[in-house]
């Protein structure tokens, strides 16, 4: 048992070095909110310590890269910091590969309420309470090659709860079989628990996405620890922009109107869902008929984008479109793969290689003398079965295009 119930709050990879990116272009209107993001979004969390009155904050590894930061990102965190010392909220900081103990800034002191692990063997913390042992924390800096060696972190004492914190890498089985009762990790810029009890390992993620690959909600994690050990995860937001997907399928008699407003309902509910978030969506256009055809062909798909980002992009907050793409249809018109033309000749190809997945495509013959015994050679020749579906459904959209132009959405 331990001896009090207690709250923590957990958090990893501020990387307050990295404003979002992987956009053709940065708006006017959110530029400032884009290389503000890192910081606003870290701002948030320590916000919710305060707010929640946690017992103490748990950090998991690459909140910043001082060389990329400058001054500014040791300044944020001693700052943040030190709010939590007016509060009396101690801090367990375990470096990720780019801030190790080694890195903090010499001239820069640390404020007395923050412990920051040092690299190598896991060092022992004790976390009390009016002279009451609360929890344990376990914890290392910048582990090598990022691996994290479960059995090393296994408490000295049982008495207490268990918090074991580093950033990295951890088979799982090694991890059910330590005697930690939770693991903070870090190191996935996506939230996800990897085991849910007895232990329990989890990681927030980051508090703000950085790209279109890190789409969803991000922010820190609330840890709630009662007399019996349970614990219950209430993951939290934080960030300022979020990225999202939409995937959207047309039909035959969709028209471009249409798809407008199911993009109009998407942003709607994405708003009502989280009113003060400004949204980045990337939009995937699947389906067949003239309007997928005609989106296909580029010049719809850019008139499309530009309308979408004038009505909802704007405003405050804003949804802003990153990318509309258009996937190729499974299956063209049934009409084209019966017709004694190159087209129809072409199709009952690419529909003869997608039902024989082991008949080689040959692609390696494209392949200049300078690459025809490298990597590229070696990976052309073991495409993975999702890889070459996609692949031959590409070729199918372009070759009808290029070797039709408009007659293809006729």
């Amino acid at each position: 048992m331990s001896n009090w119930p207690f709250r923590f709050l957990h958090a990893s990879d501020f990387h307050l070095e990295t404003p979002p990116f992987g956009v053709d272009e940065v708006p006017d209107h959110l530029m400032e909110l884009f290389l503000a993001a890192p910081y606003r979004a870290a701002e948030r969390v320590f916000d919710a310590a305060l707010a929640e009155n946690v017992d103490f904050v748990v950090l998991a590894g690459d909140l910043l890269d001082s060389r990329r930061t400058g001054p500014r990102g040791p300044l944020f965190l001693v700052e943040q910091f030190e709010r939590l010392a007016q509060r009396d909220i101690r801090v367990y900081w375990a470096g990720g590969q780019i801030d190790p103990p080694e890195a903090w800034p010499p001239s820069m002191r640390l404020p007395k309420n923050v412990f920051l692990f040092a690299g190598g063997e896991p060092e022992q913390r004790v976390h009390r309470r009016a002279d009451t042992a609360v929890a344990r924390l376990i914890g290392a800096s910048r582990l090598p090659q990022g691996r994290i060696k479960p059995q090393a972190f296994d408490p000295e004492h049982s008495g207490v709860f268990s918090i074991a914190v580093a950033h990295g890498r951890a088979d799982i089985e090694s991890i059910k079989a330590s005697r930690v009762d939770y693991w903070a990790l870090g190191g996935h810029h996506s939230r996800r628990t990897l085991c849910e009890s007895m232990p329990t390992a989890h990681e927030p993620g980051s508090p703000q996405g950085r790209w279109p690959e890190e789409a969803g909600p991000h922010g820190y994690t609330l840890v709630d620890v009662d007399l019996e050990r349970n614990v219950e995860l209430k993951p939290a937001s934080a960030d300022m922009l979020r990225w999202e997907t939409e995937r959207m399928v047309v039909g035959e008699e969709h028209t471009a109107d249409d798809l407008e407003r199911e993009m109009a309902g998407r942003i709607e509910s994405l708003r009502q869902a989280s009113p003060e978030t400004d949204f980045l969506i990337t939009w995937h256009v699947a389906g067949s008929g003239p309007l997928a055809d005609a989106l296909r062909r580029g010049t719809a798909t850019a008139e499309l984008l530009a309308r979408a980002r004038d009505r909802f992009g704007r405003r405050q907050p804003a949804a802003w479109s990153v990318a509309v793409s258009v996937e190729p249809p499974a299956r063209h018109r049934a009409a084209w793969y019966d017709e004694d033309t190159i087209r129809g000749e072409f199709l009952r190809q690419i529909e003869r290689l997608s039902r024989e997945p082991n008949e080689s495509l040959d692609l390696e013959s494209f392949l200049s003398e300078a690459s025809a015994d490298g990597p590229a050679r070696d990976l052309l020749l073991k495409i993975p079965e999702a890889s070459r579906t996609a692949l031959l459904r590409e070729a199918a959209a372009l070759g009808v295009d290029l070797l039709f132009g408009e007659e293809a959405g006729s």
